[in-house]
């Protein structure tokens, strides 16, 4: 290796919190968050979204822009981004964010695009040709099977191989060939037993070798569990700036545990990435983005004719009218340029209601009286629990909101629900109400295109990207979901979400419109299949057509899956001929005693509908191909042993990698006072506290710079040995 390699290691970590170094003819790298508009900071940087960002334009989260089913939209809001981002001289956007909603219950599912692989893969792709289109590079996150927030940073999730081929890498595979992004990060948690980010199944095997991804790969910000390991894997940057990991490298190096060459291999890859001129490209996107995305965004869920509103005698409830909830928290939260709300912006009186989580009867008495003088009522109502960091409990509606719905609802008014949130929930209390526009988490001029809706002057055209069950506890992943932190079971194989097989609320794929579509004279064969889509009602509207495969008996998968889809827009009484065309994930099920992708032989039914339980034609094709392949092998999946170290008294050894909320049961006395106290300082910010119960002591190190005998001194004093600890603490010395 050619040059200082002590100083050359210094590329493989982070100069500060955003940048990586620079060094020989190498540039420094400026990252940002954003998946949902630029998160680009300036001062003191952080990954929670606690401090403040630049002013930027906050556009749907990516589980609002999956209900728009739209590939163009996707590109152009990555391109918008993109841009933004170019503008603030940042090199590479985080996003977009492919991981599957396994459950419902995951904090930050409102980041993610879907509980469907396919539609996860192609949504993700799309948004990452247009940031790369803006002369961005994409970075794909998180790299793999992160589905749950509350000890994401020492769980294990245990997969068995064909579920995770199947479901969890499959999105990031359809990127990775459709957009060749420039990066890709990898997650906190471990997969069957090894951190991500020391995988090299994960980051040689499959996403180099198999799906030629030629990008860098980069940590999650203190994502790492050892350096020496996850650089001899392919990891090429850890972020941020961690002098521990330098000296962990140089150790590695000096010990002979590393090779040179890892090191070699990993600052090429950075050097291309970083060296390379990414031109922007000149596309014009649609005006007013923000307000069009939102309106594709938007899912009619329930509607007895109610809307479009027909008369002028209608009130506005809801702090949510005043205060729509336009993005989640963490580190996509965005500082909006500009946010407008509802009741500014459509003519009717309005009154509170409720504010916050706890019923307030003076604000509860004002709604009530508001809402006896109308015949109409445009209720407002918000899902909490959006944000990164800690999970749900369940998938209930804040209580003040559904028991002031209730009183609403006893006064005999027609009444409209406005449901905000990022994820779904339990919608029981939608039984007697006449209809429910679902708004999602749609950006910052989401209150505008939910105006335009609720009169009619836009015509609803989004689907649900994930189901909305009738009971939690019917979805298989409930069962193994927040059980142990250190470790889940993915037990469910691939049984998530509509291919569970549940009984739907709303379905998958579902959402109503203002006129009716009708599906006629499907054509299949071994390219693809073909089917006239007539609007049938007296509006202009658009509607998504799926495409949905049952496999043969031999290839043991759940049915059916979504494998292909388009969104055609149409006058009243136009007609139009689509054609989705089959492609490599049509017909595929992976092979796991055989290790490869093969073609199940036998009849493959074919269905074309509006929703996964809402099928309007079908047809079939016989394929050839082998006899079978395995199903998935669940029950026996196992964790890798966790072990604490404990002292003859039950006393916790503390390590590097010892969390902080186990440093709580610490050997020494200022350990456990430490840990207590900083769990106790952060108990009411759920994000922070979510993320620090299972913080490892190591990754409090890298987010505070420490040196490796800054941290060592620490632990030997959380252990008991306090003169050394200090002497430790307090030695001299450049590199620690």
């Amino acid at each position: 290796m050619n040059g200082n390699k002590h100083e050359k290691t210094e590329l493989l970590t982070g100069k500060d919190f955003w940048n990586t170094a620079s060094f020989d003819g190498v540039k420094s790298i400026r990252f940002s968050d954003g998946p949902s508009g630029l998160r680009a900071q300036e001062g003191k940087g952080d990954h929670l979204g606690l401090n403040g960002s630049a002013p930027a334009t906050c556009f749907p989260a990516h589980s609002a822009l999956a209900q728009s089913w739209n590939r163009q939209l996707c590109f152009e809001v990555g391109f918008a981004i993109g841009n933004e981002a170019k503008r603030a001289n940042v090199d590479i956007l985080l996003a977009p964010d492919l991981n599957i909603k396994r459950s419902p219950l995951c904090g930050r599912n409102f980041e993610y695009f879907s509980e469907d692989a396919y539609l996860n893969g192609f949504t993700g792709a799309s948004f990452a040709r247009g940031v790369q289109s803006a002369g961005v590079c994409a970075c794909l996150k998180h790299y793999a099977a992160n589905n749950k927030e509350r000890g994401r940073m020492v769980c294990d999730s245990v997969v068995d191989e064909r579920t995770l081929r199947e479901i969890y890498l499959t999105a990031f595979e359809i990127a990775v060939k459709e957009a060749n992004p420039a990066a890709v990060m990898t997650a906190y948690n471990k997969l069957n037993g090894t951190y991500c980010s020391e995988n090299n199944l994960l980051l040689n095997d499959i996403l180099r070798g198999e799906w030629g991804f030629d990008g860098i790969t980069v940590s999650d910000w203190g994502g790492t569990s050892n350096r020496a390991k996850s650089c001899k894997a392919g990891l090429d940057i850890e972020m941020p700036a961690c002098k521990l990991s330098y000296a962990e490298v140089v150790a590695a190096l000096k010990e002979g545990t590393l090779d040179e060459s890892a090191i070699e291999a990993c600052t090429q890859r950075i050097k291309k990435i970083a060296n390379s001129e990414r031109a922007a490209q000149d596309i014009c996107v649609r005006e007013n983005l923000v307000k069009k995305c939102a309106e594709e965004c938007a899912v009619l869920l329930k509607n007895d004719g109610t809307l479009p509103l027909k008369n002028s005698n209608i009130v506005i409830v809801g702090e949510y009218a005043a205060k729509p909830l336009i993005q989640g928290g963490g580190s996509s939260k965005v500082n909006p340029k500009a946010a407008k709300n509802l009741k500014d912006i459509l003519p009717y009186k309005f009154a509170y209601g409720y504010k916050g989580g706890k019923a307030k009867r003076g604000l509860e008495k004002k709604a009530l009286k508001l809402c006896k003088t109308a015949d109409t009522v445009i209720y407002c109502m918000g899902a909490v629990g959006d944000f990164e960091g800690a999970d749900r409990k369940d998938l209930r509606m804040p209580e003040n909101q559904v028991r002031l719905l209730e009183k609403i609802v006893k006064l005999n008014k027609r009444v409209v629900v406005v449901l905000f949130g990022g994820c779904a929930v339990d919608t029981s209390w939608d039984k007697d109400i006449n209809a429910l526009l679902y708004a999602g988490l749609s950006g910052q001029d989401c209150a505008a295109a939910i105006a335009d809706i609720l009169q009619g002057k836009v015509n609803p055209s989004g689907k649900l990207a994930e189901t909305f069950p009738q009971d939690l506890n019917d979805l298989p992943s409930t069962q193994n979901f927040n059980g142990n932190p250190y470790y889940t079971l993915y037990r469910e194989g691939m049984r998530v979400g509509y291919l569970s097989g549940v009984k739907a609320k709303y379905a998958f794929g579902f959402g109503l419109s203002y006129t009716q579509f009708r599906y006629s004279d499907l054509k299949a064969d071994e390219s693809g299949a073909s089917f006239t889509i007539e609007n049938i009602g007296n509006v202009y509207g658009g509607e998504v057509a799926q495409l949905y495969i049952e496999y043969p008996e031999a290839a043991n998968a759940p049915a059916p899956f979504l494998k292909g889809f388009e969104k055609v827009f149409l006058n009243a009484g136009e007609s139009k001929r689509v054609e989705i065309k089959f492609d490599n994930y049509s017909f595929r099920s992976y092979d796991a005693k055989n290790k490869k992708w093969v073609r199940v032989a036998g009849e493959y039914k074919i269905y074309i509908g509006a929703a996964s339980d809402d099928f309007k034609l079908n047809a079939s094709i016989t394929l050839d191909g082998v006899n079978g392949v395995p199903a998935p092998e669940t029950q026996n999946l196992k964790p890798a042993e966790y072990k604490l170290n404990r002292n003859k008294k039950g006393r916790v050894i503390v390590d590097l990698n010892t969390p902080l909320c186990e440093v709580k049961n610490a050997k020494g006395t200022f350990g456990r006072l430490f840990a207590k106290a900083a769990l106790h300082f952060v108990k009411n910010k759920p994000t922070v506290y979510g993320s620090m119960e299972y913080l490892p002591l190591r990754t409090m190190a890298q987010f505070g710079k420490m040196k490796l005998k800054t941290i060592e001194g620490l632990i030997l004093i959380f252990n008991g040995s306090y003169f050394k600890g200090l002497a430790k603490f307090f030695k001299k010395g450049k590199r620690g």
